[in-house]
């Protein structure tokens, strides 16, 4: 199994390595709206995470539909229903795995917010490769 994963790696690694710098500035403005709602506005953590994952996602769609996928021909209906499902799905482990750590765990929203990007961008990868940018299955 492991071969498997690594000789995936391989073969992707061009779009794994765009991935993943896209993930790393996706995940800054997260954080950065997250600490904006949370600290300077004094929002409750819950409706923080909600608005700062609304700004996230729409710079993670856009970047990878150009950037990463290489998918702007593509036609974006198609795209966007099937996105909009992996969004569902993510947003609540997202918001799954912050309240554990907040209120089982009992420490700072921020952590959950990284172990929930840790998680979700596993998923992220696999649905958008082969699911919502899926070139045999374009319209």
């Amino acid at each position: 199994m492991l071969s498997d994963i690594i000789q995936y790696a391989l073969v992707h690694r061009a779009q794994l390595a765009k991935f993943t710098v896209v993930g790393f500035l996706v995940f800054g403005v997260y954080v950065g709206c997250f600490h904006f709602f949370y600290r300077v506005m004094g929002l409750d953590y819950k409706l923080a995470v909600s608005l700062a994952y609304v700004i996230g996602v729409a710079c993670h769609f856009l970047l990878h539909r150009f950037f990463t996928f290489g998918a702007a021909e593509q036609d974006l209906v198609h795209h966007t229903w099937k996105y909009l499902l992996m969004l569902g799905l993510n947003y609540a482990v997202s918001l799954g795995v912050v309240w554990i750590v907040v209120e089982v765990v009992k420490i700072s929203p921020y952590f959950g917010l990284v172990a929930s990007t840790g998680i979700t961008a596993g998923i992220s990868f696999f649905m958008m490769k082969h699911f919502v940018f899926d070139e045999g299955s374009a319209a």
